[in-house]
């Protein structure tokens, strides 16, 4: 059998030849010691494990909880969320752009304008091509300007899309799911905007 190679005490670090190959410390003494230090280090580790254990169930408790506040919502809610992210991303879109209907550029409140109404044509209301960059005058009390929005509208998409604008358009049938996607989306699209600007 082979002889022990010596190794240091891992309490007081001098070197010593163990009796056997699994022995870690000099002395039966520093073996105690050395069997505290490691119990109190399980100890740490087991207190450690359960607190890990305790935040991963808080926040996976958390996350239950949303997800039901999120189920409880109305539909209203997130077409809400969708329609303000859409806005907001087509009012940054044409930022440096004047009023599409009366071309001025002003100091006041500028809202995203949709063309063709989302009243009456809900299946538009995400189209970018119907919604541009409009000031409170035109789009509230010219309920939209639309005669001169057209003309304006068709100097910046072209005659062939806003023909298609024009067209038929079959309705979706949008559900919780897609506003929260189409809401994320064009978070998302404004988010990369923003950076590609401060690029």
């Amino acid at each position: 059998m082979r002889k022990p190679s010596r190794r240091k005490c891992k309490v007081c670090g001098e070197k010593f030849t163990p009796q056997y190959d699994n022995i870690r410390w000099c002395c039966p003494a520093h073996g105690a010691i050395y069997a505290l230090e490691l119990r109190a280090k399980e100890k740490v580790k087991a207190a450690a494990k359960r607190i890990r254990e305790q935040h991963e169930a808080e926040k996976a408790d958390r996350q239950r909880l949303a997800e039901k506040k999120q189920q409880v919502k109305p539909l209203s809610h997130f077409i809400k969320q969708a329609q303000q992210a859409f806005n907001e991303f087509i009012r940054y879109r044409d930022r440096h752009l004047p009023c599409i209907s009366c071309g001025r550029h002003h100091e006041g409140q500028y809202h995203a304008g949709h063309f063709r109404t989302t009243g009456a044509n809900p299946e538009l209301r995400f189209n970018e091509d119907n919604c541009h960059k409009q000031c409170a005058p035109c789009n509230n009390h010219l309920s939209g300007n639309l005669i001169a929005y057209r003309p304006s509208l068709i100097a910046k998409i072209g005659q062939a899309r806003f023909d298609a604008l024009m067209g038929p358009h079959e309705l979706p049938k949008w559900k919780r799911e897609d506003y929260i996607r189409i809401r994320d989306e064009y978070r998302a699209k404004l988010k990369a905007m923003k950076q590609e600007e401060a690029a």
